[in-house]
């Protein structure tokens, strides 16, 4: 098989089902004869922060000498970001091979029971090779929610960890914070440790410790009177954390916190036993680097890009602009889908922007441009409309003046299109 023809299979997935159960997941785990029985696992849920935060364990934990898988989701450019061991993605033909073994077992419980969805086929594939790998840990990110989320077919993790909760995804996991709490809190079991978000609503916060003290956990929360911040900028962070200096370079006070979550996972992990020095975390986060979030593409002019997708995400960006950009002419290039929260978010971010560019994601869910800038009017005097990620951002760079800075922000569906038109190759310019 080839990689084009699996990408075809996975993406041809049905994408309707997510909501009906752990049936087909079990069903084929046990035609793949168990391999999550095989593995370790750091199990993290939170409405934003999941993915900096699962890359930064990932990180630490190679960095200490374990085979170490990354499971995350979106992608932003190549599909196979979502695969990842030691800091590498899944080899193309390797993800063919698998899918290409895997293909007999998905048509025999499509036949038993239904089809399996995309989510729950790219994990499938994912399990399937990381076993196969022999991997010492697997840092496993949550789709959506987490009791529900068919991740959660995985037995008692070493750590599970929940980041920042707030509003997202509504109709399936609830509309009051307790209860996208519950659903998130669903990751803590019986025998795990767990570690918690520092910053985290009163009423979500009261439903994970509770959810704790019927497992019999103890959850890790970080303590942020140990809390230094030396210096925030648009190159990262330094901070003092219990006596230990780091280096942060994924921008923002929600990184800082997002930080101290993972040092919570680590602690919980050296208590059961696995060798994680103070060193190794040091470095594992020195060198993170996460696409699509507050992400530095270019310098001349800067460009960032971030994928605040929904409030909680566009509430921390702003954040970003008022500590790290205070006193620069902000352009903004935003395009949102419509099953966000997105009139809040457009105009949270349009308040701050000098100019305001609206544009439409690549996907069919996308809010259109036009909308997005009726929206975005009352707050800025100078917003353009222009259709397409790409030429949005070619526009913004080619007329961006002196000591501007440009954000692309919004749905990750755009930030793959963004990067292409700024640094057309892989790194910064």
């Amino acid at each position: 098989m080839r990689y084009e023809e699996a990408l075809n299979f996975i993406h041809g997935a049905t994408r309707t089902g997510a909501r009906d159960g752990f049936a087909r997941m079990e069903r084929m785990l046990e035609l793949m004869g168990q391999p999550q029985k095989k593995l370790r696992f750091v199990h993290i849920a939170g409405t934003n922060g999941k993915g900096s935060t699962a890359t930064m364990t990932a990180n630490i934990l190679y960095d200490a000498g374990y085979k170490t898988g990354l499971f995350i989701s979106p992608y932003v450019v190549d599909f196979r970001e979502r695969i990842q061991l030691d800091g590498e993605m899944i080899p193309q033909q390797e993800l063919a091979d698998a899918v290409e073994v895997l293909l007999p077992l998905f048509a025999r419980v499509k036949e038993e029971i239904s089809e399996c969805t995309e989510f729950e086929t790219v994990t499938l594939i994912a399990l399937y090779w990381y076993a196969r790998q022999g991997c010492d840990f697997v840092v496993l990110e949550c789709g959506i929610g987490g009791l529900n989320d068919k991740t959660n077919v995985i037995d008692v993790p070493e750590v599970a960890a929940v980041t920042s909760i707030s509003f997202d995804h509504t109709n399936i996991l609830g509309t009051t914070l307790a209860e996208i709490a519950g659903q998130k809190a669903g990751i803590i079991k019986p025998g795990c440790g767990a570690a918690l978000y520092c910053d985290l609503p009163e009423e979500a916060r009261a439903v994970l410790l509770e959810k704790c003290r019927e497992a019999g956990v103890i959850p890790n929360i970080p303590d942020l009177s140990k809390l230094e911040i030396k210096s925030m900028t648009a190159e990262g962070s330094d901070i003092v954390y219990k006596g230990q200096s780091y280096h942060i370079p994924l921008i923002g006070r929600h990184q800082i916190y997002n930080t101290l979550t993972v040092i919570a996972i680590c602690e919980e992990l050296e208590k059961r036993g696995f060798g994680i020095s103070d060193e190794n975390i040091r470095r594992g986060i020195s060198t993170t680097r996460f696409v699509g979030r507050c992400e530095i593409l270019r310098r001349d002019p800067l460009v960032i890009i971030d994928g605040a997708h929904n409030i909680d995400g566009a509430e921390a960006l702003c954040r970003v602009i008022d500590e790290v950009m205070a006193g620069k002419r902000i352009t903004v290039i935003m395009g949102m889908l419509e099953d966000k929260d997105y009139r809040q978010a457009i105009t949270m971010v349009a308040k701050r922007a000098w100019r305001f560019i609206a544009v439409t994601p690549d996907s069919y869910r996308a809010l259109s441009a036009i909308r997005t800038a009726v929206i975005a009017t009352p707050f800025c005097r100078n917003v353009t409309i222009i259709d397409k990620p790409f030429d949005g951002a070619k526009y913004a760079v080619q007329t961006a003046g002196e000591d501007e800075v440009i954000i692309a922000c919004g749905s990750l569906y755009m930030i793959g299109d963004v990067k292409r038109a700024v640094c057309p190759s892989d790194r910064t310019c």
